[in-house]
């Protein structure tokens, strides 16, 4: 098995697939029938159960228990998009804008995993993220969702008080729960390597969040700029 290689053409090729699936499948459902439209959002669920349940099963059964818990930031983001596509509640359609796009596209682009495809850690974790950013994509061109700027200090505020409740998760959890990536940083190639060692990342962590959601924002505050 390969170990995990940014730059390498399998890791570029899928990203680019998964890029395009969450840009163009829901706009080539954009004009369908209602029931089309439904049928799309069930199945974008079912992939974000299935994946849940191959993390339990994976990381709860196979390894640690206290590692196999939906509780980190994307996992809320999951649900929060999940719940959404049932309900149509913006409010977690908000979280899983910001969140989602954030933390599966980084996840997307710099997977948590030693190994490159075709790890089924790997694949897993390509598609899982995809569906997050997916059933937001599918919100913003089916439904006609969209953040405005009051909801960016909003959904950061709502994510700092859960990331002051992970640490008492963590804590009471104990080794080796590390969700939100609180207690080590994740392994890997990512972002975090550039940061200060732990507990510091995760001030770091944070203050990339606040870029990050307002970068998010940006094309639509240029928008909106424009049109006044």
């Amino acid at each position: 098995m390969n170990e995990l290689n940014l730059l390498s053409f399998s890791h570029i090729l899928i990203v680019l697939i998964c890029v395009a699936s969450i840009i163009y499948i829901p706009k080539f459902f954009k004009n369908s029938p209602p029931l089309t439209q439904s049928n799309l959002a069930y199945f974008i669920i079912a992939i974000i159960l299935v994946n849940q349940c191959m993390d339990l099963y994976r990381e709860g059964y196979l390894d640690e228990w206290k590692l196999g818990l939906p509780l980190h930031l994307c996992d809320f983001s999951s649900f929060s998009i999940l719940i959404y596509l049932l309900t149509k509640k913006r409010d977690f359609f908000i979280f899983a804008f910001f969140f989602g796009i954030a933390g599966a596209g980084m996840s997307i682009l710099t997977p948590d995993t030693g190994y490159g495809f075709p790890d089924v850690g790997y694949i897993q974790n390509q598609i899982g993220h995809t569906a997050i950013i997916l059933g937001v994509s599918y919100a913003m061109v089916i439904d006609n969702q969209r953040p405005y700027l009051k909801d960016v200090a909003r959904a950061l505020g709502f994510a700092t008080i859960l990331l002051f409740i992970m640490y008492g998760v963590n804590y009471l959890l104990g080794p080796p729960a590390n969700y939100w990536f609180i207690v080590e940083k994740p392994i890997g190639d990512n972002v975090t390597s550039f940061m200060r060692p732990e507990p510091f990342h995760m001030i770091d962590i944070w203050l990339l969040a606040v870029l990050v959601c307002y970068l998010i924002y940006l094309p639509y505050y240029l928008k909106d700029r424009k049109v006044k």
